[in-house]
Parts: structure tokens; sequence; C-alpha cells
């Protein structure tokens, strides 16, 4: 009876290991743009070593050697690639998940390694979550069994470690630009694509933070390749005739109005009130023919 029960058990193990072989690459197929890289793989002869260094983003970032999709970086880790020797051009790219599911893809960035038998950690200068650009922060030799030479063992086995879950980005609180980061990705998400949208007034006390915020909020919309942003210059000439601040309340039936002089179809204002660590960002998107407020972000920072 008991050889039975172990036999049994052992069946039943061995179909569990079965299906989740073939259950989790179909759920990391859909969670992620590329399969994870094995941690523990090395590079052999004739390969080497490209670790992507994302532990300054807090987005997550696709990566492509050579045209094709190789790694999904997620924020705040390193990701380890193995290429053969050569020429190799690594591009990346900062990805925010929308709410239907699909991957939406920032510009991509590039730069091109020599690869001969090395460990080349590539790094990126961000800018409030957009990708600026790729450098090579160093490269480091390897043995034939795909070990770096003992004089930079100590940084390359930090490199090579296998990535840890990475802490999300705060869902509240943190830093002016981490608000206006989910400000701008909430009014965004409730927007058609294709439309046509104005940045005109976020009121403060602070004129300067005022305009740091608009300024933000148009290099994530711009960024974001899915809407027509009013030129600045245009904005400019605007409020000099309408003798209208950026940093002073707009009423809706101004904001409407401005936005019609503009052109825009949509027009985004806001408030930062509170004090010390209890500041909040408050934005809304109004629709320029019906005055109907179609979304709303409000953040603490």
């Amino acid at each position: 009876m008991i050889i039975m029960r172990n036999f049994r058990m052992n069946i039943f193990r061995h179909l569990v290991i079965f299906f989740g072989l073939c259950i989790v690459p179909d759920l990391a197929s859909q969670d992620r743009l590329a399969v994870p890289n094995a941690p523990n793989t090395i590079a052999r002869a004739g390969q080497s070593e490209i670790i992507i260094n994302a532990e300054n983003s807090i987005r997550d970032i696709a990566v492509w050697i050579n045209g094709t999709i190789a790694a999904h970086v997620h924020p705040r880790s390193k990701e380890m690639i193995i290429v053969q020797n050569g020429h190799n051009v690594i591009e990346a790219a900062d990805t925010t998940l929308a709410r239907n599911g699909q991957w939406n893809i920032g510009t991509r960035r590039q730069v091109t390694v020599n690869s001969h038998s090395n460990c080349i950690i590539i790094g990126m200068t961000l800018r409030y979550g957009a990708l600026l650009s790729l450098n090579v922060q160093s490269t480091t030799a390897l043995t034939g069994n795909g070990s770096v030479t003992p004089a930079a063992v100590t940084d390359t086995a930090v490199a090579r470690m296998a990535p840890t879950a990475p802490p999300a980005p705060p869902v509240s609180g943190g830093s002016i630009e981490h608000a206006v980061i989910r400000a701008a990705h909430e009014l965004m998400d409730s927007l058609p694509d294709g439309s046509r949208l104005a940045v005109l007034s976020i009121s403060s006390n602070d004129p300067y933070l005022s305009e740091f915020i608009i300024d933000e909020l148009v290099f994530l919309i711009v960024n974001a390749r899915r809407f027509t942003v009013v030129d600045r210059r245009n904005l400019d000439l605007i409020r000099a005739e309408a003798n209208f601040q950026l940093s002073g309340d707009v009423d809706d039936n101004s904001a409407v109005a401005l936005g019609r002089q503009l052109g825009a179809s949509i027009v985004i204002t806001g408030n930062v009130s509170g004090t010390g660590s209890t500041r909040r960002l408050r934005a809304r998107a109004l629709d320029v023919q019906t005055a109907v407020i179609l979304a709303m972000a409000s953040e603490q920072f």
C-alpha cells in the first residue's frame, strides 16, 4: 500500500513539473516582450557578454541586438545577453504597459559595440523615466571559460548576478518627477489616440514649479507618440495676447476658448496644492468642443 501511494505521488509530481514547464513560458510571453535570459549562461568561445544595466530606470527596458528583440529588463535591475563576437548594434527603448495589456514602446536609442570575447556593460541616460541615450560603462576581457579576468572579478561578478525582482514605481508619494509621470500616464490612458493636445496651465505658488510640470507633461506626452501636442511657441503667443499666466488659475470657459484659438481638441490644466510632504498635483483634460472632463489625475508628492 505504501509503495503504491509513493508511486502515485511521484507520478503526480512529474505531471505538475511537466505542465508547469509548458505553462510558464506562455505566461512569460504574455507579460514580457522577450523571454528572460538565463542568468547562469556564460559566453563560450567566439562569444561575448552584454550586460544591460537598468538600475537607474523606473520603467521596463526593451533591448534589441542587431534588430532582433533580445531582452525585456525590469526597472532597477540588470540582465545579461550572450552575443557573437564582432560589431553588435545594441538598441533599447523605455516601455510602459497600457491598460489594454499592450506595451507602449518609446524611442529606440542605439550604441554599437565591438564585441571580442569580453564583458561589456551598457548603461543608460534617462530623463524622468524616458531613455535619452545608451553608453558603454565598462569593457572587461573574458577568459576561455566565460569568466572575467581576476583584476575585474569583483565588479563584473556583481553585474552578472541574477536580477532580483525590482520594486515597482511608487503608486503614491515620492518626488515631483514621479507624480508628473503618474499623472501623465493616467491622463494619456483615458484620451483617444491622435488627439491634438495643449497643456495650458498648472496653478501653483511657485511659477518655476509650474513651468517644470508643464514642460515635463509635454515631454512625456510627446514621447508617447500617440498625440499631437501644440507647439509651445503658439501657446506663448496666445498667452501674451490674452495676458494669460501658465502658473495662474484658469476656469473651464477660458481654457476651452484658449484651446480653440490653438486648434486643440483637448486642453490640460491643473494645480498644485498643499505644503511640505503633503503636496498634491491635480490635472484634468477638457474636451474643447463640449467642455466635458475626459480624464483626471491626482498624485501626491
